[in-house]
């Protein structure tokens, strides 16, 4: 009895112990106390000893929503021999064992147990406020001050790196795993219960939309790593964490990819096909690039059939494509988007699959014919959301049906319907009968559900194995919302196709996420449609160099078009940005235009010349600076001896309409210094405005050359002289026409020089003419090292 006693007496003082004394847990690089009531009290950097956790601010270790509230816990007992800590919450009474790992690289949290895991919607691990401030690495979850970093990292596809915004746990943001705040920054991630049926706004569109439960998906099991580590050692240690925690771990030739030189590289897309991929793979080669990317090679996206025109074989002709390359070294991609279901896919046709995404359902009041154009329906609560819809289109059984509007008032009726939609058969319906509101997008696409858009993953993961495709972007990933998952969905379907894919599988994204980033290895932002070659999303692409920088990823420029009319000037233009960011980027160059371009082998070379010029990294700080500058041209050549940059210098004038007295000269007149080398006379005129249109411009030469460009331009037109032709181009960049030179342009003598310009303006033109002259300065040499 007495020996009973003592025992109770010491597991008691065991446990009030226990409750009043801190927790510490350390790593090689981080201490980290946690106090009896469950907060985060100190983030140590042990060679220091500076506390890194933000005075006055709170920081839970875990936080539980039950019904609409938050908890933070009252107390937390450590249990050494367990390794568990148990946190209470009071005010729901729900207790949660959180096992915890110590290791030498990092800290590991895992929630193992919930005493009433039916009552959590929720959890969340945080936020865990910090001092540093200087660099916020919001997708990777890295902080740093310039000499140390901390990070979180989820360590499986339920916890998701960031803040829980919605009750869908999407971030619409580029990311938040790591956010700014006035006492300088937090970490955080969470987690939700999957495992009932919901109803919530899904991607922030469809409202009260009901999403199914997917099977044991509850929040036990959420995990994380913390870990502090010098700042120059923030990659390694990730790629340690990978390792010990069973993360994606992606290789290149036997190297992780986040530190391997071959991630990052450019690339090629194209049009290439079982008859041409010879001649495209030769092009490839020329210019140096890592792979040759085919733009669309599928017939329809959800069972990524190929096109039978360009791959008459099917997968046979695909991976002869593959064959081919890996014998030259270059990898095959293809481009897709991701979850999106064409309507000619047999997902859709003849008989829709039950697993398409709805974004709601109501059932009808009255039995329909096969012939009936109007349908009576219950309610038109989802059938009047028709802002995001394009396709207008409602299932009913194995048919679909697209329909004009729903009327607003009782009885509700789809009207104008069009029977037996994208190949399916009008049937009669009986009353009672359910009706769904089914999820679209504007390519002609419909979306998944949940179980769905994994079998699609699956069906990607089996047609790289079966070609050896090895390069593709999760172009619309942002689609994985569809289920109403968040960001839930689009991990897991990342996921799901990298372990599907036997073989490295080189990928990017139309999306950053946290999880994801181990699994990608670029992020290629900025498209070449909206302009010309250096105007088309210009600022975007350099605006993202820091974001890409901060977060650890390779720098990308994004996509580039050659067409049969670009030139060199512009070839090296890109590479100048491409060389200065140590970028890399896509090149979009179709079969046809590079057959028709002339200088297709001149421009091809310099992509591969520049290319090597900053692998070999040859460029100087100052160089580099220059060369990052949108506003710089460059010229590189290389010769046994080493290499030479020409930079140019630009001389820029404008000209604008005059009201001046009648007969008095309405030109302007500029001058400028030819401080080099007798040169061709290289300009560019671009009539900048909204709208309008001048006339007849022309610009005189040292008083004695005078350069008539006959007709009207509208505003945004270019005019491109490079001393020997004179071509125009639209806003876009695209390629107009060339003017037929009466007589040859003269040379550009070295000393100074006069131009005057003057043009014909109609009345509601405010069109301002910009001119700009580009004299090639003598070289930089730099020696080979």
């Amino acid at each position: 009895m007495k020996k009973t006693l003592l025992i109770n007496f010491v597991l008691l003082l065991y446990f009030v112990s226990s409750q009043a004394q801190s927790i510490q847990l350390k790593t090689d690089d981080l201490g980290l106390n946690i106090s009896s009531s469950g907060q985060i009290t100190a983030m140590l950097n042990p060679k220091t000893g500076k506390n890194y956790v933000a005075a006055g601010v709170k920081a839970p270790l875990l936080k539980i929503q039950t019904g609409e509230q938050w908890e933070e816990p009252e107390q937390a007992a450590f249990n050494p021999k367990s390794g568990t800590i148990t946190l209470t919450f009071a005010a729901s009474k729900v207790s949660a064992d959180v096992k915890i790992s110590q290791k030498k690289t990092h800290l590991v949290f895992e929630l193992i147990r919930l005493s009433a895991k039916d009552k959590v919607n929720a959890v969340i691990w945080g936020p865990y406020p910090t001092v540093i401030a200087k660099t916020i690495g919001e997708v990777v979850g890295v902080v740093r001050d310039g000499s140390y970093a901390i990070g979180l990292q989820a360590l499986n596809v339920k916890t998701l790196g960031g803040v829980l915004n919605n009750a869908e746990g999407a971030d619409y943001s580029r990311g938040s795993v790591a956010v700014s705040q006035p006492y300088g920054s937090s970490l955080q991630a969470f987690s939700l219960d999957r495992s009932k049926d919901r109803k919530h706004t899904v991607w922030n569109q469809y409202p009260n939309m009901a999403v199914k439960a997917i099977a044991n998906e509850t929040t036990v099991g959420s995990k994380i790593a913390l870990f502090g580590s010098p700042e120059n050692e923030v990659l390694t240690r990730i790629g340690a964490i990978e390792l010990a925690e069973g993360l994606p771990h992606p290789l290149i030739n036997g190297v992780w990819h986040k530190q391997s030189p071959e991630t990052g590289r450019a690339y090629m897309i194209s049009d290439f096909d079982e008859s041409n991929i010879d001649s495209m793979l030769n092009y490839t080669q020329q210019a140096g690039l890592m792979s040759l990317y085919q733009e669309g090679p599928f017939q329809s996206w959800g069972h990524f059939i190929l096109n039978p025109t360009a791959f008459p074989h099917g997968n046979a002709g695909m991976k002869a494509c593959v064959d081919k390359a890996s014998k030259k070294g270059i990898r095959i991609g293809v481009h897709t988007l991701s979850n999106f279901v064409n309507t000619d896919d047999p997902y859709v046709t003849p008989m829709p699959d039950k697993r398409l995404a709805l974004t709601g359902s109501s059932i009808l009041t009255e039995e329909i014919a096969p012939t009936a154009t109007e349908i009576t329906v219950e309610s038109n609560e989802y059938f009047k959301n028709i802002k995001p819809s394009t396709l207008h289109a409602v299932v009913i059984g194995d048919e679909i049906i697209r329909f004009r509007e729903v009327t607003a008032t009782a009885p509700y009726k789809l009207l104008d319907c069009q029977r037996g939609a994208y190949g399916t058969k009008a049937t009669a319906h009986v009353r009672g009968t359910a009706i769904g509101m089914m999820m679209d997008y504007p390519y002609n696409t419909l979306f998944t559900s949940f179980n769905l858009q994994q079998e699609i993953a699956g069906n990607l993961g089996r047609f790289f194995n079966e070609t050896g495709i090895s390069q593709m972007d999760f172009d619309g990933h942002e689609g994985c919302l569809s289920a109403g998952e968040g960001d839930y969905g689009m991990q897991a379907f990342a996921e799901k196709v990298f372990k599907d894919t036997k073989h490295t599988l080189v990928n990017g994204t139309s999306r950053s996420s946290h999880y994801y980033w181990h699994i990608c290895h670029y992020w290629n932002w900025g498209e070449p449609w909206y302009g010309g070659f250096r105007e088309s999303q210009g600022d975007y692409r350099l605006e993202n160099q820091p974001f890409l920088e901060r977060n650890y990823m390779p720098n990308m420029l994004g996509w580039f078009l050659l067409s049969s009319t670009t030139t060199a000037e512009d070839i090296e233009w890109m590479m100048a940005r491409a060389a200065g960011y140590h970028a890399g980027f896509a090149l979009v160059a179709r079969y046809k235009s590079l057959q028709k371009n002339p200088n297709t082998s001149q421009l091809l070379a310099l992509i591969k010349l520049w290319q090597e010029a900053y692998r070999k990294n040859i460029f100087s700080a100052d160089q580099l600076s220059r060369l990052k500058n949108p506003e710089n041209d460059f010229h590189l050549e290389q010769n046994n001896q080493g290499w030479k940059l020409y930079p140019f210098k630009k001389n820029k004038f404008e000209h604008t309409k005059q009201l001046l007295q009648p007969g008095q000269p309405t030109f302007s007149e500029w001058q400028f210094t030819n401080s080099n080398a007798e040169q061709p006379l290289n300009f560019t005129l671009t009539f900048t405005g909204k709208e309008g249109v001048i006339r007849n411009p022309w610009l005189e030469l040292d008083g004695y050359f005078k350069l008539e460009l006959p007709g009207e331009f509208e505003a945004g037109t270019s005019i491109v002289c490079n001393g020997t032709t004179v071509k125009v181009y639209n806003s876009k960049g695209g390629f107009k026409k060339e003017i037929t030179l009466k007589q040859p342009v003269p040379a550009l003598k070295t000393g100074k020089h006069t131009i005057k310009f003057d043009c014909g303006f109609t009345d509601e033109s405010e069109i301002i003419n910009r001119f700009i002259i580009k004299t090639i300065s003598n070289a930089e040499v730099i020696p080979n090292k």
